[in-house]
């Protein structure tokens, strides 16, 4: 049966959208860790509990609105007045916690206490298609009048 040329196009659209949201997390990555860095050894937020929490939400938050413009513009080619921030938020907010729940259920309760990266590889996966799947649906909308994909 042979392929219609919209099929493949857009399967080549959701594979490029999905291989640039892959280097966005990428560089969300980088950036949380360099701001996590500075103000745990730079700026010495480590003495207290308060101190490690709000220093790790100030780089999540700083890598989360990184991300939010990088894949506006890079991954989906949508304006950002488009775009919904506050959607993004809950959206990464929710990954977190399949990243994180999946995590805890395999190493607590299921089969890889001994092999707690291998959960975490799982958590970072169904995390991701989640992120991706509902940040494409309900954050970045494209609008052919309005932007340029390419």
């Amino acid at each position: 049966m042979a392929e219609s040329g919209s099929d493949s196009g857009l399967d080549n659209r959701l594979h490029r959208q999905l291989s640039r949201f892959l280097i966005v997390g990428a560089g969300g990555f980088v950036i949380d860790i360099s701001v996590m860095t500075v103000l745990l050894y730079g700026v010495n937020l480590a003495g207290s509990d308060a101190e490690l929490i709000g220093s790790r939400v100030i780089a999540w938050g700083a890598a989360i609105s990184a991300t939010y413009f990088l894949n506006a513009r890079f991954t989906f080619g949508a304006s950002i007045r488009h775009s919904r921030f506050l959607n993004y938020l809950v959206i990464q907010a929710a990954g977190a916690c399949i990243n994180l729940g999946t995590f805890a259920g395999l190493v607590v309760v299921g089969p890889f206490e001994q092999h707690p990266l291998v959960a975490m590889v799982i958590g970072n996966v169904l995390a991701t298609i989640n992120n991706f799947l509902l940040v494409r649906k309900f954050v970045y909308r494209f609008h052919p009048d309005v932007d340029d994909p390419d």
